[in-house]
């Protein structure tokens, strides 16, 4: 399972120059950089962010030497592809080559970004995970709603609690402070002569 999302572009072809891509060779120079959109580059590759890795097909055309690699490093706008991980599919090792080498690829080779079925893997693989995150979350996201709710009757039935008891509280208070006051004060008193 490889959860990652390498990058892909379209029409991207160019061949091998300068020197041949030997078996077992880790890195390759080509004729022109891959593009987004014919004309910027793609973005760096790096060996510890899978997310940016490009798979590119060695003769794409020849049933016998078509061999699969990922390119790990990789400068944007550049043509050299390095940190190459040879025979990603494991064909020439079938065929008779030893493990993880490859095989030779001569001066003028086509090099092709396609489509393969390594990025639909990958892209289910990210959709999956996702999921089972996103599960996890919703059932995570209730679990602790319940628990928060049940929390907030309780602290909210208390809090209401308090709050009547120190209503009761203050009315006492007023009520004895105003008959405190009340007793203190003389009495007066009303005398009607009858004559």
């Amino acid at each position: 399972m490889a959860d990652r999302a390498t990058q892909i572009v379209n029409f991207y072809e160019t061949t091998i120059t300068n020197s041949d891509f030997s078996a077992g060779a880790t890195s390759f120079t080509v004729g022109t950089t891959p593009t987004t959109n014919g004309s910027t580059g793609i973005t760096s590759a790096t060996t510890g962010n899978q997310n940016s890795w490009v798979y590119l097909v060695i003769d794409p055309d020849s049933t016998s030497n078509r061999e699969i690699v990922v390119v790990k490093t990789h400068s944007s706008g550049s043509t050299t592809f390095s940190d190459v991980e040879r025979d990603y599919d494991g064909r020439q090792e079938a065929g008779g080559a030893p493990a993880d080498t490859g095989i030779s690829h001569g001066i003028g080779t086509t090099v092709r970004l396609a489509v393969l079925a390594q990025h639909i893997n990958d892209q289910n693989d990210r959709v999956a995970t996702n999921i089972t995150s996103l599960t996890t979350a919703v059932s995570d996201f209730n679990t602790n709603s319940a628990a928060a709710i049940t929390t907030f009757n309780s602290n909210g039935a208390t809090a209401i609690a308090s709050i009547e008891t120190d209503f009761d509280n203050l009315e006492t208070s007023l009520t004895n402070t105003i008959n405190a006051g009340l007793a203190g004060k003389p009495s007066l008193g009303l005398v009607i002569a009858l004559g």
